[in-house]
């Protein structure tokens, strides 16, 4: 789930590895993920790959110590005029769709 902000900041980063669109995926995994299985947008990263889902990135962290990155995110999304969090694979089609 991806908000507006953390949305724009993707397509960057799908941009960035020459695709103009994600592709789509059958098997449920993330729409990022390369066929290695390695993150395509990884230096653009949602904030949860960042912080909840990453063993490596340190995570998962309490939410406690999270609650002013969430409530800035929420503000952004507010000012963006987002619609709260959506669903990766349609909060970055339709962010990609935004910038072009």
């Amino acid at each position: 789930m991806l908000t507006k902000g953390e949305a724009l900041f993707a397509a960057q980063g799908v941009r960035a590895s020459g695709r103009k669109k994600l592709p789509p995926r059958e098997d449920g995994a993330c729409p990022l993920l390369g066929p290695q299985g390695r993150c395509m947008i990884y230096t653009h990263r949602p904030f949860g790959c960042r912080t909840h889902f990453c063993a490596a990135a340190g995570g998962p962290y309490p939410r406690k110590h999270l609650a002013d990155l969430i409530q800035r995110l929420d503000t952004l999304d507010e000012t963006l005029d987002g619609e709260g969090p959506r669903p990766i694979q349609s909060a970055v089609a339709d962010a990609l769709e935004e910038m072009a």
